[in-house]
């Protein structure tokens, strides 16, 4: 979906698209306020960089990362 406007409004509708992939990717090993929090987690890492354009496409790499190798996984 293309968001048209403000750059943030953009960010945080993407963000919001990356947050239900994973929710629909790790919905079998984590809740959605696991996959929630570890969004949250990688996104506040790039907090004040002034390029924002590639932040949701970062994010969503490096949170799918930080699920795939957890040791927070549900046994």
């Amino acid at each position: 979906m293309t968001v048209q406007g403000d750059p943030a409004v953009r960010e945080k509708q993407a963000l919001k698209e990356v947050t239900d992939r994973l929710r629909r990717s790790f919905a079998d090993v984590y809740s959605e306020l696991q996959v929630t929090d570890a969004v949250a987690t990688v996104h506040r890492r790039f907090d004040d960089r002034p390029i924002r354009d590639f932040v949701p496409i970062l994010v969503e790499r490096m949170a799918r990362e930080r699920l795939r190798s957890s040791d927070d996984r549900p046994t």
